[in-house]
């Protein structure tokens, strides 16, 4: 379960996302608040939240217990789904209504894996904005 949401921290399905504010709100941050007037655009890149240094020790590395045990709190720091990873989704906060199938196949596909394959060595290389990740070989 860890792995699926950490990958889902990493490489969010949906990096970008945007839309118009319905209210005057005020947004923080660790060090600034802004202010967003109703009707404005708004525009969000999820890997800022998701790889936030001053939340997630080792924010760049891929750490596969992250989310084990007390690392289960870091998962309202996770956006991926248009929303907190600990919210449920409802019809007032548009969050994703298929976020928890996502991770459901993301750990299917993950089992089936493991189960399949006794060694695998990949390759992984930065691409453009995200990672690519080629197997190099699989053995049964």
């Amino acid at each position: 379960k860890s792995v699926a949401y950490e990958v889902l921290r990493i490489e969010p399905p949906v990096p970008f996302q945007y839309g118009n504010a319905k209210e005057d709100i005020v947004v923080e941050s660790h060090d600034a608040s802004f202010k967003i007037k109703k009707g404005e655009m708004v525009f969000g890149f999820q890997p800022f939240a998701t790889r936030d240094p001053k939340v997630f020790d080792k924010a760049e590395d891929f750490v596969a217990d992250r989310f084990v045990g007390l690392g289960e709190k870091l998962l309202k720091y996770v956006f991926w789904s248009n929303g907190r990873e600990s919210d449920k989704p409802t019809a007032d906060n548009k969050q994703c209504p298929g976020r928890d199938l996502v991770v459901l196949v993301a750990r299917v596909v993950l089992v089936e894996f493991f189960l399949r394959y006794d060694t695998f060595e990949v390759e992984d290389k930065l691409f453009l904005v995200g990672s690519k990740v080629t197997f190099k070989s699989l053995t049964k």
